[in-house]
């Protein structure tokens, strides 16, 4: 299995979280297939979109932690994940 180099920013969300700040970062998740159109409803803060390679769902994260919860329920519902993208951190809000 490769090793993927570790990025500067990963501890961001989490940091701002952690020091009071609220710093909510927008990401993006393509999937293989066609998701039931319902599919996203459940989950709090996720829009889903039908592209021409599959559905991609997006929203705003508080924290890794919600990243990491949608993705481990793609895996363990057998959903292949072929993208994902989860914007830089913007300025520091007050």
């Amino acid at each position: 299995m490769a090793s993927h180099p570790a990025r500067s920013d990963t501890c961001d969300m989490e940091y701002d979280h952690q020091h009071g700040g609220v710093s909510t970062r927008r990401f993006r998740i393509w999937v293989q297939g066609r998701l039931d159109e319902g599919f996203s409803r459940g989950l709090t803060g996720i829009d889903q979109e039908d592209m021409p390679a599959g559905t991609m769902l997006s929203g705003a994260l508080l924290d890794q932690s919600q990243l990491h919860s949608t993705l481990d329920l793609l895996r363990n519902l057998g959903i292949e994940v072929v993208r994902f993208e989860v914007d830089p951190p913007g300025a520091p809000r007050p």
